[in-house]
């Protein structure tokens, strides 16, 4: 199923996303970005990113960084990161969104080393020959989708990329860098996201002040608990919204206080509304 472009001469935001039946852990994003600039977050899968017109700029851990036509971005699950135009022009993007899952199995099945899941040396990658292969692959995915070649494309890319750029294996973040405390604190917002949550509810978890939770929290893991909670609600929104459940409904079971909460905290985050994300969503 085709997809009509973008229009290029509208200096708006927009974009769209896709699953491919074969691959249903890889997710797919073309965009255009203007005036949207995307706060500070975070994913539970892999970025791999390419800028096919203008210019991007992100911060990346201390780093601020600008990416252009050639590159490729490459950003870890966990990894606080945040996006904007850097040009009045703005930008057009393509992405592959892997799971983690995904990355894992395919490492494991062709015996790559490390076996586990995999850690990316993460920011830009100046490397035209992945950035015209990602290109390639994300053209195919819209309009010639070949399930079984197309799946073959994907794995060789995935492999070229880990054997390029993979660095020791990696855990999600707040489990391997993270002290006890934070690692608890993570699992306690994982489980009881659509809770009204506080920041004295946590640090009663762990025994420690609120303040010297906040501040360690920060540390570790480049964000808030309110903005981690905020990254896990809007994570369990797109799965919700997959399933066709209307956005009220959603709101309110990912537990933002209102629809409209929640359509400002997911522009935030993902670029789009929750409106357009269902709207928009494609399987090809």
């Amino acid at each position: 199923m085709a997809f009509h472009h973008l229009p290029s001469q509208q200096p708006v935001d927009q974009g769209i996303t896709w699953y491919l039946p074969q691959m249903k852990h890889l997710r797919l994003m073309r965009a255009r970005y203007v005036q949207h600039a995307f706060k500070p977050h975070a994913h539970d899968y892999f970025v791999l990113g390419i800028i096919e017109t203008g210019l991007q700029s992100f911060t990346y851990g201390h780093d601020r960084l600008v990416t252009s036509p050639g590159s490729l971005i490459i950003i870890n699950p966990g990894e606080v990161h945040t996006g904007e135009a850097a040009i009045s022009e703005g930008f057009t993007y393509r992405a592959l969104y892997p799971s983690v899952a995904l990355m894992a199995s395919i490492a494991d099945a062709f015996h790559i080393k490390p076996t586990h899941i995999p850690s990316f040396s993460g920011g830009v990658a100046e490397d035209r020959q992945l950035f015209y292969w990602i290109r390639q692959l994300h053209h195919r995915s819209e309009y010639a989708p070949d399930s079984l070649a197309l799946e073959e494309q994907l794995t060789h890319f995935f492999i070229a990329l880990i054997q390029r750029y993979t660095q020791l294996p990696y855990g999600l973040k707040h489990y391997n860098t993270a002290p006890g405390a934070i690692a608890t604190v993570c699992d306690y917002l994982e489980a009881h996201y659509e809770q009204n949550i506080t920041l004295e509810t946590l640090a009663d978890l762990v025994h420690i002040s609120p303040y010297h939770l906040a501040r360690l929290f920060q540390r570790h893991t480049g964000i808030s608990p309110h903005k981690y909670l905020e990254n896990i609600r809007i994570r369990h929104a797109e799965q919700l919204l997959t399933m066709d459940m209307p956005i009220a409904d959603v709101a309110f079971a990912t537990g933002f206080s209102s629809q409209s909460h929640l359509t400002r905290t997911f522009k935030q985050i993902l670029g789009t509304t929750p409106g357009e994300f269902a709207k928009k969503r494609k399987i090809v």
